[in-house]
């Protein structure tokens, strides 16, 4: 019962946008390797291509159609912990926003380049 439970308020959690604190951490890491050698290698020859193949039908589940009115622009940081994904960071409240960012936890990243390696990403869903 308990973990069931908890796996339903995980769940609710992780949909939600995070606390100020822990988007602004995640993107203080994401800041501190935008300019890392090896993490430009990962960025454009194992992150990009997962994160391109996994997009179109993200945003065709969180915003169906043609038109952009409507759709947020926003910014998310990939976290990791430990060398492992931690989480989409987010503060968004946008209802499609929140889809795109739940939808995103559920990719089995890849291994990132560093063990705390965070990944600042603009998603612009508004206005082509």
């Amino acid at each position: 019962m308990f973990l069931s439970t908890f796996a339903a308020a995980t769940f609710l959690f992780a949909q939600s946008p995070d606390t100020a604190l822990a988007y602004a951490e995640a993107l203080a890491r994401a800041e501190r390797y935008d300019k890392d050698p090896a993490a430009e290698q990962y960025r454009t020859t194992i992150l990009s291509p997962v994160f391109g193949k996994a997009m179109p039908a993200i945003f065709d589940a969180c915003a169906p159609g043609a038109s952009p009115t409507g759709r947020p622009d926003f910014t998310v940081v990939l976290s990791f912990k430990a060398g492992r994904f931690e989480a989409v960071r987010h503060t968004s409240d946008h209802p499609t926003a929140q889809c795109v960012t739940e939808r995103m936890s559920r990719i089995d990243w890849p291994k990132p380049p560093a063990p705390d390696f965070a990944e600042k990403i603009n998603i612009r869903m508004g206005a082509q």
